[in-house]
């Protein structure tokens, strides 16, 4: 089963000043890519804080979802 968060989504990124991003969306291949090559996941939702306020939304949403 799939589950899609496109309200949460835009609940997030309305809560950060960071950017938020999902597949599809410009710079999502770069930002989910880590340093090891071996490992590709594909995760639902990036968040890239640019606060501490960012951290506690992004993990809010984490514990919403």
């Amino acid at each position: 089963m799939t589950r899609t968060m496109s309200g949460g989504v835009d609940r997030l990124r309305a809560a950060m000043a960071g950017p938020v991003l999902v597949s599809g969306d410009a710079g999502y291949e770069d930002a989910r890519a880590i340093w090891n090559g071996d490992i590709d996941r594909c995760p639902a939702v990036v968040a890239q804080c640019a606060s501490a306020a960012d951290v506690v939304a992004a993990l809010g949403h984490g514990q919403e979802e």
